[in-house]
Formats: C-alpha cells, structure tokens, sequence
C-alpha cells in the first residue's frame, strides 16, 4: 500500500510493517521525472519501523529541500510550523502505538 503525503513525498507501507520513506524525482527544471509507464519515479528516502517515525523523517526533509543554509533560530521555527501542520496526523499515530 502506498500513503501520499503531498506531491513530493510517499510512504510504501509492505505487509511486515516495513515503512519506506519514498521522495519524487524531479528533473532540472522542477518537473518530476515519469517512467517508461509514464508514472512519477520516486527514490528511497528511508526504511522505518512505524509511520510515525516515516513522518518525522519527511518533516525534516521537506525543511531540507526548502533551505540551503539556515539560522538555528529560523531552522527551529519552521520545524515549529510544519509540526503543527502535521500534529493532529502524528497524534493519532502515537494514540495507536
């Protein structure tokens, strides 16, 4: 089973709770890179234990790919912000652990 997160991010979820971050492939120009079945390639980020762990990783990554260089005042609070933009996600997976 596959979980899209957003555009750029996806977790494959393999029957032995075996959760692969995956991010798309994109090309020079932005646009994301398709196969030969004309669908977006994608590239492993990561294997984890559980999707709570899978999303942690993607929040730190999407910072990642949004900054070079950044203050650590300024890295703290954008991971504020995409925190709080996944914490209703992230609470509902640490009520089921």
């Amino acid at each position: 089973m596959i979980v899209i997160i957003n555009e750029d991010y996806q977790v494959k979820v393999d029957n032995y709770a075996n959760y692969t971050l995956l991010k798309a492939v994109r090309d020079e120009s932005g646009a994301i890179k398709t196969g030969k079945d004309n669908l977006p390639k994608f590239a492993v980020n990561g294997y984890y234990s559980n999707m709570g762990r899978a999303m942690n990783a993607c929040i730190h990554l999407m910072l990642e790919d949004k900054y070079d260089v950044m203050e650590l005042t300024q890295y703290l609070d954008e991971l504020e912000n995409l925190e709080a933009k996944f914490r209703p996600v992230m609470k509902r997976f640490r009520e089921g652990d």
